[in-house]
């Protein structure tokens, strides 16, 4: 009896020995299944997308072609002094950094985008064509969209240093981007000239008013002088009245030769009534009433009034010509201001012409894959490490 119960407590040891051996092993097998199972999916989602992207980037997107330009904003008056290649692209140009600032701004607006579906059919140009669904624009596409893809397919980039403005296009064929890329110069041409044209305006009508205003004052200060001297009938009140005194001082002076001569006659004659002597004292007395008439006149609101006249042509001919000085002024200034706006006027110099490209260009296509596939591994290695922090956390 006890013999039976050792064999028997032993074969059960033996079985649940086998039986744990089996599972251990089992175990194993499944655990390398689920690990080469796992690399084989990890291969799957690594490899299917880059595939794509391969697929993609050098096989199925549109060929694209790229054009650049070179251009820079020039004063007229910093191109005629130190003519140069150093005074074009160095220092002599940062007057011209503004503008071209403004240029830049203009180039990458909506308004250049519809100047150019006036002259150019962009749709079409830039439609979608063939199997790559991705690049281009549909036939119903909105503006806004519409202008956004606009604006990838130029770069406008400004030197802030040299001024220099760098015009780069892309096109799904050459002749559109160099199409492209030779409105845009067009267009900055055309808008400085119009800039240009606008200060110029502006400051020429600025002096211009003022030199009709100052013309206008300067005629009413000449046709008030006029004025006065017809109403006066007087040329020049100052010289009248100089002649006026100096004919009053004859006078004087002739009064003054009477009394001399009178004296010598009282001394000669004893009869003081006697002719000689009654006629020189008439003549005195009539010459002494002249001087005072013409003294009155003189100085006489009611007579010629010398002094109020001459004050009042003083002030008539100072005012013409404080306003003469005026128009003067104003002709200098208007001259000055027009030599200062051809001198100060804006150009575009074009250093490097588009070149018509004769093969695609590539480098839009290693660019794309590589930013695209590091993307996508910085994704997945993302989502792989939340993934395993899941798992041990779970564990």
């Amino acid at each position: 009896m006890k013999i039976k119960l050792k064999e028997t407590v032993k074969q059960l040891f033996n079985y649940l020995k086998f039986k744990k051996l089996d599972e251990n092993i089992s175990e194993k097998i499944k655990t390398g299944i689920l690990k080469e199972n796992r690399k084989k999916l990890i291969i799957y989602i690594v490899g299917m997308p880059i595939t794509v992207l391969i697929l993609y980037f050098y096989f199925i997107g549109r060929d694209r072609y790229f054009v650049r330009s070179d251009i820079v904003v020039r004063s007229a008056s910093g191109a005629s002094s130190n003519i140069g290649l150093n005074s074009l692209l160095g220092t002599g140009n940062q007057g011209s950094i503004e503008d071209a600032r403004f240029l830049r701004t203009y180039l990458e607006s909506p308004q250049v985008l519809e100047d150019l579906e006036d002259v150019y059919d962009f749709k079409k140009a830039y439609k979608r064509r063939g199997i790559d669904l991705y690049a281009g624009i549909k036939s119903n596409i909105n503006k806004e969209k519409k202008y956004n893809f606009f604006r990838k397919q130029i770069d406008i980039t400004l030197n802030e240093s040299s001024g220099i403005i760098s015009i780069r296009s892309l096109g799904f064929t050459p002749e559109a981007s160099f199409f492209l890329n030779n409105f845009l110069i067009k267009q900055s041409e055309i808008f400085v000239n119009k800039l240009n044209q606008d200060i110029y305006k502006r400051q020429l009508k600025f002096v211009d008013d003022e030199v009709l205003i100052q013309e206008d004052r300067l005629k009413k200060a000449a046709q008030n002088l006029s004025k006065f001297q017809r109403s006066n009938m007087i040329l020049n009140a100052q010289v009248e009245g100089q002649f006026s005194s100096e004919f009053i001082g004859a006078l004087e002076a002739e009064l003054v030769k009477l009394k001399v001569d009178l004296a010598g006659l009282t001394r000669k004659f004893v009869n003081l009534k006697a002719p000689e002597i009654i006629e020189v004292k008439n003549q005195i007395f009539e010459l002494e009433n002249q001087i005072n008439i013409e003294r009155d006149l003189l100085v006489s609101p009611e007579g010629k009034n010398f002094s109020e006249k001459i004050s009042k042509m003083n002030e008539l001919e100072a005012s013409l010509k404080f306003a003469r000085d005026l128009y003067k002024t104003a002709l200098t200034a208007s001259e000055r201001t027009r030599v200062d706006s051809l001198q100060q006027q804006r150009f575009t110099a074009i250093l490097s012409k588009p070149q018509k490209p004769d093969s695609p260009w590539q480098y839009w296509r290693h660019k794309g894959f590589f930013a695209s596939l590091a993307s996508f591994l910085v994704s997945f290695g993302l989502i792989k490490f939340l993934i395993g922090m899941s798992d041990s956390h779970r564990n």
